[in-house]
C-alpha cells in the first residue's frame, strides 16, 4: 500500500497515527480511522498528500486488521498488537506520541486561556524551551526534554497540515484549535535551526479581539476626532507604528464600526488575521502575482465604498490608493513610521505627488501598545527610578500615579493587559497647503500644535497620572 503522493505512508505511520488508506491506483482512496485515531492526522493527509475523502470509522481491532492486510503482516503479529492494545500495553513509540499530544494540547490551551499572542518552541543544545508572549513580552512557559524536539515538531506539523518529512525548508500552516465553546485560529511558522526546527504559533483568538472603538484607548477628544474622520465618504486614513503596535486591530475596529448593509467593504491583507462577517477579505499571493496593487485594481471594479489595504509598501500601491481616494472611495491602510508627522515625509519619499497627497490624506494615527498596571498590586509608592522615568517623559506626577510590585494575579510581572496610546494628525486645509508647498516635518508639527495636536508621550502622561500605566513602561515603548 502506498500514499497518494510524496513519500509512502508506511505501516509504522499507519499504526502510529491509527489511520489506514486502501484503494488508490486511479480510484479515490478510502480513509479508515478508529476511536484511537489522532484526528489532526486528517488535516495532514488533506493538505500535504491530497487525500480529501471523508473518513470511515471502524473499531480499532478492525483498523489494525486493515493495516495488516494492506502491508501483508502476519496474523500472529496482528493478534499480538490487538492483545497489547486491549491490555493497555502499547509500544514505547505510541506512549511517547500520547504524551506529546497531551503536552502540546495542554501548552496551547494554557497559553490561550492566559491571553498569550504567540507561543515559541525553541530547540537548544540541552532542552526544548517553550516561551509565550504575554502583553507583548516573551516569558518562559515550559522546559521540555531535548529528546522531545523531533516528536514535538512532528506533532505541530501534523496539526497544521505540513509535511513532516520536510526539515530543511521553512513551512507555514494553520491550525483550528477547539477551546471551550469556540475555535481559535493558529498561524504556524516553522524554520530550521542549528539544534532542530523552531516553531512559532500565532494565536488568533477572536474572543480577545477588541473591535469596539470605545475600548481601543482613545481619549474623549481623540475619539470624537477619529469618529468624525472615518465617517468621511472618501480620502485616505492611515494608521502607523511598528510591528505589534495594534494597527490591524484598530483598522478592524473601524471596519466593524462602518459595516452596514448599505456599504460595500473590501480588504486586501497579508495575511488575513481574522475573518470579519459581512466584509470581503482577500489575501495577497505574490507567488502568483496577486500583489496589493494587482488586487486593488481588481477591487476597484467591484463597486466598493470602503477599501482596507493591509500595508502600503511601494509606490505602485500608494499611487492606486491615492487615485481610489480621489475618485470617491474611503481608503484605510497602514505604514511603518515612528510618528504621525513622519508619515507625510515617508509617503513623499515613496514618490507620492505632494499636491495629490495633500488632497487625499484626511487623518494619520500613530500608536503604540503599553502594558497596564495590575490593579491587584498597584500602590502609590513611587521609587527613584519611577521619578527619573517621569522626568524623562516630561511628566508632572499627580496623586493618581501608581506603581506595582507584582503578585499572583499578574504572574509577578506587575502588569495585566495592554492599552493603546495615540497621536492623531488631522489633515486640515492649512496642513494640506503646507504639504503641497513642501513643508518640513517641524513646520507641519508646528501647524498641528496650533490645532491642539498631542504627541503619544503627552497622551501617555494622562494614563500615567490616572494610574493606568507607568512612565517606565511608556519609555520602554517610545524610547528614552
Amino acid at each position: 500500500m502506498s500514499g497518494p503522493n510524496q513519500t509512502a505512508i508506511d505501516q509504522s505511520f499507519c499504526q502510529r497515527f491509527r489511520v489506514c488508506l486502501t484503494g488508490g491506483n486511479g480510484s479515490a482512496p478510502v480513509v479508515w480511522i478508529s476511536d484511537q485515531t489522532d484526528i489532526s492526522i486528517l488535516s495532514y493527509l488533506s493538505a500535504v498528500r491530497g487525500v480529501r475523502q471523508l473518513p470511515t470509522r471502524i473499531s480499532d481491532e478492525e483498523l489494525e486488521q486493515k493495516i495488516a492486510d494492506g502491508f501483508g503482516s502476519q496474523g500472529g503479529a496482528v493478534t499480538r498488537l490487538q492483545s497489547d492494545a486491549k491490555n493497555g500495553s502499547l509500544n514505547d513509540e505510541a506512549k511517547v506520541d500520547s504524551i506529546i499530544v497531551k503536552e502540546i494540547n495542554g501548552i496551547i490551551l494554557d497559553c490561550i486561556r492566559k491571553g498569550a499572542s504567540d507561543i515559541h518552541f525553541e530547540p537548544g543544545e540541552r532542552e526544548l524551551l517553550c516561551r509565550a508572549r504575554l502583553d507583548g513580552m516573551l516569558v518562559e512557559h515550559k522546559h521540555l526534554p531535548r529528546e522531545q524536539v523531533a516528536e514535538t515538531l512532528s506533532r505541530i506539523k501534523i496539526m497544521s497540515g505540513l509535511d513532516i518529512a520536510e526539515k530543511r525548508r521553512p513551512q507555514d500552516g494553520r491550525i483550528r484549535f477547539p477551546v471551550d465553546d469556540r475555535t481559535v485560529d493558529i498561524r504556524v511558522s516553522i524554520i530550521p535551526t542549528d539544534f532542530g526546527e523552531k516553531a512559532v504559533l500565532r494565536l488568533l483568538d477572536k474572543q480577545s479581539l477588541r473591535l469596539n472603538l470605545r475600548e481601543l484607548g482613545f481619549s474623549p477628544s481623540q475619539f470624537q476626532l477619529f469618529v468624525e474622520r472615518i465617517a468621511l465618504p472618501y480620502g485616505i486614513i492611515l494608521v502607523t507604528g511598528p510591528t505589534g503596535s495594534g494597527k490591524t486591530t484598530t483598522l478592524y475596529a473601524v471596519l466593524q464600526h462602518l459595516k452596514s448593509p448599505a456599504v460595500n467593504i473590501s480588504t486586501v491583507e497579508d495575511p488575513i488575521e481574522y475573518n470579519l462577517e459581512g466584509i470581503s477579505q482577500t489575501q495577497v499571493k505574490p507567488d502568483i502575482n496577486l500583489t496589493f496593487a494587482a488586487m486593488l485594481r481588481a477591487i476597484l471594479r467591484q463597486d466598493p465604498n470602503i477599501i482596507m489595504i493591509g500595508e502600503i509598501r511601494d509606490r505602485e500601491t500608494l499611487d492606486i490608493a491615492i487615485q481610489a481616494s480621489l475618485t470617491g472611495h474611503l481608503v484605510l491602510s497602514t505604514v511603518h513610521t515612528n510618528s504621525a508627522v513622519a508619515t507625510v515625509t515617508r509617503l513623499l519619499d515613496m514618490g507620492a505627488e505632494p499636491y495629490l497627497l495633500a488632497s487625499s490624506l484626511k487623518l494619520i494615527v500613530a500608536q503604540r501598545l503599553v502594558r497596564k498596571l495590575c490593579q491587584q498590586c498597584a500602590s502609590n509608592r513611587l521609587d527613584d527610578l519611577y521619578h527619573t522615568a517621569a522626568r524623562k517623559l516630561v511628566t508632572t506626577l499627580t496623586d493618581g500615579a501608581r506603581s506595582s510590585t507584582g503578585c499572583s494575579a499578574c504572574s509577578s510581572t506587575g502588569y495585566r493587559g495592554r492599552t493603546a496610546i495615540y497621536e492623531l494628525l488631522p489633515i486640515d486645509e492649512e496642513i494640506s497647503v503646507a504639504i503641497n508647498a513642501g513643508a518640513s516635518e517641524q513646520e507641519i508639527l508646528s501647524l498641528a500644535r496650533r490645532g491642539g495636536f498631542q504627541t503619544m508621550a503627552e497622551t501617555a502622561s494622562t494614563l500615567v497620572n490616572s494610574g493606568v500605566t507607568c512612565p517606565i513602561e511608556v519609555l520602554r515603548e517610545l524610547g528614552s
